[in-house]
């Protein structure tokens, strides 16, 4: 008479192994905790995640260069503004019934324009870094490449067309002025389109990677994410089994002492 029952045993260790198994799934809503539930599903839900990380630190660069942009574009409006308001006494300057201290009065005005000009390239600036102070090149990563803003000397633009050294104390100093402040509006006019494509541009790369984010997220749930009632029904069967193993092993054990009192 065969007084053990190993095969009742292996199932209920199996049964509780698999009870353990699914618990953790459930408490982590992972369907991979670790290598042993699906190493190659674990090394795609890695990558995956490493890409993911990656793209959003590159939108949040992107996002961070738009608003530089957005600075950068808004100084120059401030410098057209006020070439605007430049225009205008130039113009006024040209009326021939002015005598000399209407001509000091419009002078001193232009002159707090051009002060004005000079005060928003001192300080127009991101996070610390000036920018109108240099030609050059920002860089910004997405993670799979880069983006660049240009800036401007815009001081060495402006001092080009003469705009801090404009003259309206006569009718023919007035005309040079209109002259030059007309090419430096349009000088900053030409910046300013530059920097609005650049803002589009660094827009359509942030919806871009956000989109990528977003379908890469979708496959990596698919792929480490639980079922939660697959994995509920896998629980309520896992816990049947081990009952019943239980069950199987206490009565083999009964049957075992019965077996040994006969002998007995």
């Amino acid at each position: 008479m065969k007084l053990n029952a190993p095969g009742s045993l292996n199932s209920l260790n199996q049964a509780q192994l698999q009870q353990e198994s699914l618990l953790k799934k459930l408490a982590t809503a992972k369907r991979i905790n670790s290598a042993a539930d699906d190493a190659a599903g674990l090394q795609i839900a890695n990558q995956l995640s490493s890409s993911i990380n990656a793209k959003a630190q590159g939108e949040r660069n992107v996002y961070d260069g738009i608003s530089l942009a957005r600075v950068y574009e808004q100084g120059l409006q401030g410098i057209n503004d006020n070439l605007g308001e430049l225009n205008r006494l130039a113009v006024a300057a040209g009326n021939g019934i002015y005598g000399a201290q209407e001509r000091a009065a419009l002078q001193a005005e232009a002159d707090q324009y051009t002060a004005n000009i000079q005060q928003t390239i001192d300080n127009t600036e991101f996070g610390g870094k000036k920018l109108f102070d240099q030609d050059g090149a920002l860089s910004f990563g997405t993670g799979s490449g880069s983006l660049s803003f240009n800036t401007v000397d815009v001081a060495a633009g402006l001092n080009a067309q003469n705009v801090f050294s404009i003259d309206l104390s006569s009718a023919a100093g007035a005309e040079a002025a209109l002259g030059n402040i007309q090419q430096s509006l349009d000088y900053i006019g030409g910046l300013q389109a530059d920097a609005g494509a650049s803002i589009n541009s660094f827009s359509s790369a942030a919806s871009s990677l956000n989109g990528q984010q977003v379908a890469e997220s979708a496959a990596r749930s698919r792929i480490e994410d639980l079922d939660f009632a697959r994995a509920t029904s896998d629980k309520v069967a896992a816990d049947i089994l081990a009952n019943t193993s239980v069950s199987v092993a206490l009565q083999s054990r009964v049957q075992q002492q019965q077996a040994l009192n006969l002998l007995a």
